[in-house]
């Protein structure tokens, strides 16, 4: 008779090779075929503010027997997730080429991007274009702490040879810094450096080529992200208004402080403030016409805030409840009334509403977004509704909106994104169609409203409920 222990621990053995097996059987090497050859590959890495921006310019030439529309390009699962804007320009033309998420490389960790060139290239014919991305959460602080008035360092980590899927003739790369004061960096043959630029030179690299890259720098500046804005634009045709009001949700992700706050240095230091990493006041640029603005917090109003008319442009400054520091968050929301002709407009040849939002998100001290919502309130009986956007979003939806004395509602849209940055900050437009015969909606719905409660209460006050008389 066989041990039920031996037959356990075998059937556990067996289970573990089989999910072995299956796991390395689903891993997906993708070998991308080397019909191209980097002549040159020249990229400049900015680290200067909290996003981390990369411009590689790439003179490619087809070394295939056929003509080729389509380039890759590959970038490490550990970056592709921070990764927020990416965009291929033609450097002569500054013509604007299609790319699109290819295939993902379960085995090498790299997603694969696919640029689609605008016509044809020839055998041996070259290219040069310019490939734009931005990355957030891609600096660490080090140390993680701070006292109160220290300084502020972080790190950088990344690939010294940039990302290719083909060879590498000649390569350049220069990393621009906010400052001077670099404490290391990492140092090869033929490194050069200048004040704040760093610049490195490379020949002839093969596809795939790794080796890291580490930055440590000063930066006195606040490390803010915004976990989540909302913001709200409803349109009354009725009242000729748009009404705007966006929530905030701000983290500082800057070096954590170390041990607690101290009010007698921070009165102490208050001269200095501005040479540390706290963040202690906001300013935020509204629309000339901008009327009727408030600016509240979880507890209610907050007073600390000045509002200034400009000729164009309506200026609120305001200073949170308390400095943040690093670690530190902040909620709050604000909202004002605007004309609604300045950003509305009638299309007389389409018959068409034409709404205008001249920005996605509004810049906001160099924050970065974890997620932006936008959700655009329609007037009730809009139909044949769309959105024009420049960039694609995650996730777009069209509900209903319902408030006093709707009938069936408003139409909503909904657009939520992830991981914006200030490249994003481009209008765009909502056009509807609207009646305007939708004008006496509201009104007969308010008017049929007030007619039912008096003749209820008619009714209800010729009722007789005694028992007798």
């Amino acid at each position: 008779m066989k041990s039920p222990s031996l037959s356990f621990i075998v059937l556990i053995v067996l289970s573990i090779c089989l999910i072995h097996n299956t796991s390395a059987t689903t891993e997906n090497e993708i070998i991308i075929p080397q019909y191209w050859i980097n002549t040159k590959f020249i990229r400049t890495i900015d680290i200067t503010t909290a996003v981390v921006r990369e411009n590689i310019a790439i003179l490619a030439q087809n070394v295939h027997n056929e003509p080729l529309r389509e380039y890759y390009f590959p970038i490490n699962e550990n970056f592709d997730v921070h990764l927020s804007y990416i965009t291929v320009k033609e450097k002569k033309t500054s013509k604007i080429f299609n790319i699109v998420k290819a295939d993902f490389d379960s085995f090498k960790r790299i997603q694969f991007y696919k640029i689609i060139f605008d016509r044809q290239i020839d055998p041996h014919e070259k290219i040069v274009f310019i490939m734009s991305t931005a990355f957030i959460h891609m600096l660490t602080p080090y140390p993680v702490e701070i006292a109160q008035s220290g300084r502020q360092n972080l790190l950088f980590r990344g690939n010294l040879y940039g990302n290719s899927a083909y060879t590498t003739e000649q390569q350049k790369t220069t990393i621009k810094l906010s400052t001077a004061n670099v404490i290391s960096y990492t140092k090869i043959p033929g490194v050069s450096r200048n004040g704040n630029t760093i610049i490195y030179g490379f020949d002839k690299k093969k596809p795939d080529d790794y080796e890291e890259l580490l930055v440590h720098y000063e930066f006195q500046q606040a490390l803010l992200t915004i976990k989540g804005v909302r913001r709200d634009f409803e349109i009354s045709h009725w009242g000729n208004n748009l009404a705007v009001e966006e929530h905030y949700n701000l983290t500082h992700d800057g070096a954590k402080l170390k041990g607690q706050f101290s009010r007698l240095e921070y009165q102490q230091t208050v001269y200095t403030h501005h040479e540390t990493i706290m963040a202690r006041d906001f300013l935020l640029v509204l629309p000339g016409h901008a009327s009727e603005v408030y600016y509240r917090d979880e507890i209610g109003n907050v007073s600390t805030s000045r509002l200034r008319k400009e000729r164009e442009r309506t200026i609120l400054e305001f200073k949170p409840r308390y400095p943040l520091f690093g670690g530190w968050n902040y909620t709050w929301y604000y909202g004002y009334n605007v004309p609604l002709g300045d950003f509305l407009k009638y299309d007389h040849q389409t018959g068409r509403y034409i709404f205008q939002v001249s920005s996605f998100i509004d810049p906001f001290h160099n924050a970065v977004y974890d997620k932006a919502q936008i959700r655009i309130i329609l007037p009730e009986g809009a139909s044949n509704v769309k959105v024009e956007l420049p960039f694609p979003v995650n996730k777009e939806t069209h509900t209903v909106f319902k408030t006093y004395f709707d009938s069936k509602g408003r139409y909503l849209v909904v657009l939520d994104k992830y991981n914006v940055v200030q490249e994003h900050s481009s209008p765009f437009l909502v056009s509807y169609e609207y009646s305007t015969l939708e004008l006496l909606r509201k009104p007969l719905v308010a008017s049929t409203f007030f007619f039912c409660g008096f003749l209820l209460s008619m009714v209800y006050s010729r009722m007789e409920f005694r028992i007798g008389k």
